[in-house]
C-alpha cells in the first residue's frame, strides 16, 4: 500500500512541475536579464556612483543660512551709545565654492544685524534702532599647494577614470556571468547525457544476466559467468545511483543561477552538430574590457599621485576680498546704502599655512606613489596573461575539437566492437569476460563522447568571452 502511494505522489509532483526547455542562447539571456549574479554585479557598479562623489565632493557649493536673535549686556571698554543692553536680529547668509579648474576659492556673504538699544533713565541718546547690512566678496587663489588648480584637477580626473573604469568592469562581469551560465548549461546537459547512459548500460546488463541466467538453467554457462555479470549489473546500479546525485545537483545549481522555481525541470535543446573552429579575426586585445578597466586604474592612480605631491607643498595663498556696508535706522535704508557702495572695504594679503609633526602628507604622496605602481603593474600582467590565455584557448579549441572528433570514432568502434562480441559469446564463441570489457569501454567511451562536446562548447564560447565578442557592448550598456 506505502508503495502504491509514494508513486501517485512522484507521479503529482511530477505532473505539477513546470517543464522549462531551454537552450544555450535563452540561459545566456536569462542569467544577464534576471540572475542574483547579474543583479549583484549591477548593484555593486553602482556603489562606484558614491566614490566618484566623494573625489567630486570638495568642489560643491556649499550654501549656509543662519538667523537668529541675540540679547548682549556685555560690558565693553569702548563708549558707544551708553545703552545697558542690546537685542539684535542676526542673519547671515554665505555662498561658497572652490573651483577645480583654477584652485581659486570664492565666497559670497551677505549678514544682516537689526539693533535694538535699551537705554537707563539717564541717558541722552534718543537714537535706540539700527540696522547694519554687509555684503563680502573673498577671493582666495593657491600659488603653492594645488597650484593654479593642479591637484584638483587631477582629483576630478582621478574620480572620473575610476567610475569608468567600474562600468567597464561591470561590462567584464556581466559577460563572466554569461559564461559561467552556459558552462552551468553544458554541465547540466553531460550530467543528464551520462545519467541517462548510466541507465541504458544498467539495462543491457539487466538483460545480460537474463540471458546468462537462462544459460545457466539449461547447463550452457561457463562456471563463474552468472556471478561475473551480476557483480557487474551491481556496479552499473551504483553508478545510477552517483549519476542520478550529480545530474539533480546539476539542475539544481542551474535552477538556481536563472531564478527558476525549485522543482522545475529542464529539457534541453542541443544542436548535435559539431561547429568547427571559427576562423575570427584578430583581435588587438589592447581594446578588450579587461585591459581598458586596467588603464583607466592605472591612470586614475596616476591622477591621485600628481595630487598628493602638488598638496604636499606648504598652502601659500593670494588672498582677496571687497566688501560693501550700510548703517541706517530702517533696513531699507541701510540695504540702499550698501548697495550704493559708498562705505566699501577692501583686502588683498597673502596667507601661509602647513601641517607638520605627523609627516602625513608625504606618507600620503608616498602611498600614492606605492598605489600608481601596483596598477601599473597589474596592467603589465594583464597584457601579458590576455595574450597568453588568447593563445592557451585557441590551442584547447584545436584540441577538443579534435577530441570530439576522435571521441566520436572510438565510441562507434566501441559500439561495434560490442555488438559483435556479443554477437559472439552468444555463439559460444566468446569468454564473457571479454564480452564485459567491450561493455564497459563501450558505456565508457560514450561518456568521454558527451563530455567532449561540452568541453568543446565551453571553450567556443570562452574564446568568445576574451575578445569581448560572447555579448554585444550595446547589451552591457543597458
Amino acid at each position: 500500500m506505502v508503495k502504491y502511494v509514494l508513486c501517485f505522489l512522484l507521479v503529482a509532483q511530477s505532473a505539477d512541475a513546470a517543464v522549462v526547455t531551454l537552450t544555450q542562447k535563452m540561459v545566456a539571456e536569462k542569467a544577464l536579464k534576471d540572475s542574483y549574479l547579474a543583479l549583484e554585479v549591477n548593484l555593486n557598479a553602482q556603489t562606484a556612483r558614491y566614490n566618484r562623489s566623494l573625489l567630486l565632493k570638495p568642489y560643491d557649493f556649499n550654501f549656509v543660512a543662519e538667523s537668529g536673535f541675540r540679547s548682549n549686556k556685555f560690558e565693553t571698554a569702548l563708549v558707544t551709545t551708553g545703552a545697558d543692553k542690546t537685542d539684535s536680529y542676526v542673519t547671515t547668509i554665505a555662498l561658497s565654492k572652490m573651483f577645480a579648474t583654477t584652485g581659486t576659492k570664492t565666497s559670497l556673504s551677505f549678514s544682516r544685524d537689526s539693533y535694538s538699544f535699551n537705554f537707563p533713565p539717564s541717558a541722552t541718546t534718543t537714537t535706540d534702532n539700527y540696522t547694519n547690512d554687509k555684503v563680502i566678496l573673498t577671493l582666495e587663489q593657491n600659488l603653492l599647494r594645488n597650484f593654479f588648480g593642479n591637484a584638483s584637477r587631477a582629483s576630478v580626473r582621478s574620480a572620473e577614470a575610476i567610475y569608468d573604469a567600474a562600468m567597464i568592469t561591470r561590462g567584464s562581469d556581466l559577460q563572466n556571468v554569461v559564461l559561467n551560465s552556459i558552462t552551468q548549461f553544458w554541465n547540466a546537459y553531460v550530467a543528464q547525457e551520462t545519467f541517462q547512459e548510466s541507465l541504458n548500460s544498467r539495462d543491457r546488463y539487466l538483460k545480460l544476466v537474463q540471458d546468462v541466467r537462462k544459460k545457466s538453467n539449461y547447463g550452457y554457462s561457463n562456471p563463474g559467468e552468472l556471478p561475473q555479470v551480476q557483480a557487474e549489473l551491481e556496479v552499473k546500479e551504483q553508478a545510477v545511483k552517483r549519476e542520478s546525485v550529480n545530474y539533480l545537483s546539476s539542475l539544481d545549481n542551474l535552477g538556481t543561477l536563472l531564478k527558476y522555481p525549485v522543482g522545475t525541470e529542464f529539457k534541453f535543446q542541443v544542436n548535435q552538430d559539431i561547429p568547427p573552429v571559427p576562423k575570427l579575426e584578430a583581435v588587438d586585445y589592447e581594446k578588450t574590457r579587461l585591459v581598458r578597466a586596467a588603464r583607466l586604474r592605472a591612470k586614475a592612480a596616476d591622477d591621485l599621485y600628481k595630487a598628493a605631491n602638488s598638496n604636499s607643498y606648504p598652502d601659500l595663498s593670494l588672498v582677496g576680498s571687497i566688501g560693501s556696508s550700510g548703517l541706517e535706522r530702517t533696513s531699507s535704508e541701510s540695504y540702499s546704502e550698501m548697495n550704493s557702495g559708498t562705505h566699501p572695504q577692501y583686502y588683498v594679503g597673502v596667507k601661509l599655512a602647513y601641517s607638520f609633526g605627523s609627516d602625513s602628507l608625504n606618507e600620503e604622496k608616498l602611498n600614492k606613489k606605492i598605489l600608481k605602481e601596483l596598477e601599473e603593474t597589474r596592467l603589465q600582467r594583464n597584457l601579458a596573461e590576455v595574450n597568453d590565455r588568447s593563445s592557451n584557448l585557441q590551442r584547447s579549441l584545436q584540441a577538443t575539437y579534435a577530441i570530439v572528433l576522435s571521441a566520436k570514432a572510438q565510441k562507434d568502434f566501441r559500439e561495434k566492437a560490442a555488438l559483435d562480441l556479443n554477437r559472439t559469446y552468444t555463439q559460444g564463441r566468446t569468454d564473457i569476460s571479454v564480452l564485459i570489457e567491450a561493455l564497459n569501454k563501450f558505456y565508457t567511451a560514450k561518456i568521454d563522447y558527451i563530455k567532449a562536446i561540452g568541453d568543446y562548447q565551453i571553450a567556443l564560447n570562452q574564446w568568445a568571452a576574451l575578445r569581448d565578442q560572447l555579448i554585444p557592448e550595446e547589451t552591457i550598456k543597458e
